[in-house]
């Protein structure tokens, strides 16, 4: 049955802003993942390293004053330290962008996105299209 924490998708979400991360983390959840969070890089590095042993379909990374590019090395890293296959998806929530890629999700290399947010379905649409919370049959 979905929605059991058997057959809900995990994601690990790194999100320095003490005030947005609450806000997504209920939107996730609202959508039918399981949320599993970091405060920061070291956090989630402490996290996936060792006995931390976070087991996500997905890693969502929102940190503050990185370029997109920068909080792409950073999340790379979050994926290799975790025990995964490395083909996990990851997405990176741009902080600061023009109105030019507003709206736009680039796939930068794999499984490895850039999201220039312009509202919270453009994330859902992103998330479901990466990792599903329903089968395709139901």
């Amino acid at each position: 049955m979905s929605g059991t924490t058997q057959d809900q998708k995990t994601i690990f979400l790194v999100e320095e802003d003490d005030n947005v991360r609450p806000l997504i983390r209920q939107n996730l959840i609202r959508e039918g993942y399981r949320v599993l969070l970091a405060l920061n890089e070291e956090d989630a590095l402490d996290r996936v390293s060792g006995a931390g042993n976070v087991d996500a379909d997905l890693i969502l990374v929102n940190l503050v004053g990185k370029s997109p590019e920068d909080a792409l090395k950073i999340g790379r890293r979050i994926r290799e330290h975790a025990k995964s296959d490395g083909a996990t998806p990851l997405i990176i929530m741009a902080e600061k962008y023009g109105k030019d890629v507003e709206g736009t999700n680039v796939n930068v290399s794999g499984n490895d996105w850039i999201t220039y947010l312009e509202d919270a379905g453009q994330l859902r649409d992103l998330l479901n299209r990466l990792i599903p919370t329903t089968s395709p049959d139901a």
